[in-house]
């Protein structure tokens, strides 16, 4: 009997590796369609700022739509199931834009409409995935899986960068993309594999509908004295940062006359800085006395992003100039990864397990839902003002995530509480 629970471990172990490679193969074809898509619109279809604002607004708008019927979807159902669906036809839906070019139909209006099903269809995914994720690593083993992942994805999305830079010079931007498509099927073979048992859906009153528990996991996000000021937190740095990445990737091409290899280089720094705060962000969580711990380290990171971002407003075409600024993108996104990690362990942990689904999905409906408005409102803003001074105004709103959360009870955490302590 004694090698029972040892054989139970090693299936969970198997399948949590099971798990991250997947979600990893995602990540890392990710990476290579960040870098292509845009290049397609900027380069080959010459999209305008506007139209570019337009474009990032349909990757971003789902959420508003989707996030809170997700979030119920994925509480009545096994999650997994969910999760390797959303792969399958997220894997179709992209295999349309090579597919395009090839046969030469390729136009912004198709990005928009692949984009939008696409985003779509990785909301319920990701919040399956999310969701999900407690059932493999249980406990105080949750803080380790979560910062264990986002080194994982880091990594990949550095490679994915990296290979991004190379398929592109190879093979061009289109057929780059190919690399992405197979990654959604990779991930989904890779879930189907799994084997550790998954808890049944929570049962519901017989009265019960969809509305119902959307509006009751409403309510209890919004009345919850830590999970609420993460969630407005985090959509405060969520819109001020969907601008700026609007504007940046308009500033270093048309501005700086960066090529795609060289933007997906920079972009791998990034990654790399995800590595290095996926890997500390456990250890700098550790309290230390009673000033240092889960709260001071959050606030810290958030306050990082808006002083990182100074620099890029001073730039200048040349390789100096892109070594600095894969510079400043290492240590906002190592700050960044740490805070996303160590905040998602700690809603995990302080929620009850009945509403896991719907307290990720309304995160992602409020912090993403708004997005579209934002990339938006950055388009509409460099008509007004100009690029440069539009990229000021994000640069600054970005302080807006540090401001909202620089208040009691989240910034007197010290430990990192655990599934069950909520």
């Amino acid at each position: 009997m004694s090698s029972e629970p040892v054989a139970a471990e090693d299936t969970v172990n198997r399948d949590l590796v099971l798990f991250n490679n997947g979600l990893a193969a995602g990540v890392l074809g990710g990476a290579v369609t960040s870098v292509a898509l845009p290049s397609l619109a900027l380069i080959t279809l010459r999209a305008t700022p506007l139209e570019m604002s337009v474009l990032y607004a349909a990757q971003r708008f789902p959420p508003a739509v989707t996030a809170l019927l997700c979030g119920a979807l994925v509480d009545r159902h096994r999650k997994l199931v969910l999760l390797t669906w959303g792969k399958v036809v997220g894997g179709i839906l992209l295999l349309c834009v090579p597919l395009a070019a090839y046969l030469d139909w390729l136009s912004l209006p198709l990005l928009c409409v692949v984009g939008l099903l696409l985003a779509a269809v990785n909301d319920v995914s990701s919040t399956a995935g999310i969701s999900y994720l407690p059932s493999l690593a249980r406990g105080d083993k949750l803080a380790s899986a979560n910062s264990k992942m986002g080194a994982l994805f880091s990594f990949t999305d550095a490679a994915g960068s990296y290979l991004a830079s190379g398929l592109i010079a190879l093979l061009g931007t289109s057929r780059a993309i190919v690399a992405d498509v197979a990654s959604y099927f990779i991930s989904a073979a890779c879930m189907t594999r799994i084997r550790t048992p998954e808890p049944p859906p929570s049962p519901r009153p017989a009265d019960s509908t969809l509305w119902r528990e959307i509006r009751d996991g409403l309510r209890y996000t919004a009345r919850h004295p830590v999970l609420w000021p993460l969630v407005l937190s985090n959509t405060a740095l969520s819109l001020a940062m969907t601008a700026w990445d609007v504007l940046y990737l308009i500033y270093v091409i048309r501005e700086l006359h960066w090529s795609p290899v060289a933007l997906a280089v920079v972009m791998g720094c990034a990654s790399v800085g995800g590595v290095v705060g996926a890997l500390a962000g456990r250890r700098l969580a550790r309290p230390r006395g009673t000033w240092w711990g889960v709260g001071p380290l959050l606030l810290c990171a958030l306050a990082l992003q808006p002083l990182i971002l100074v620099p890029v407003l001073f730039a200048e075409p040349g390789l100096v100039w892109q070594i600095i600024i894969g510079g400043c993108v290492t240590v906002r996104f190592a700050g960044a990864t740490a805070h996303g990690s160590t905040q998602r362990s700690v809603r995990q942990g302080v929620c009850d397990p009945r509403y896991q689904g719907r307290q990720q999905s309304i995160g992602t409906w409020v912090t993403f839902g708004p997005r579209f408005l934002s990339a938006l409102a950055a388009g509409a803003l460099v008509s007004v003002i100009g690029l440069g001074p539009s990229m000021a105004v994000a640069a600054t709103a970005t302080a807006g995530g540090f401001l909202v959360l620089a208040h009691p009870p989240v910034r007197r955490l010290r430990t990192m509480p655990t599934p069950g302590e909520g």
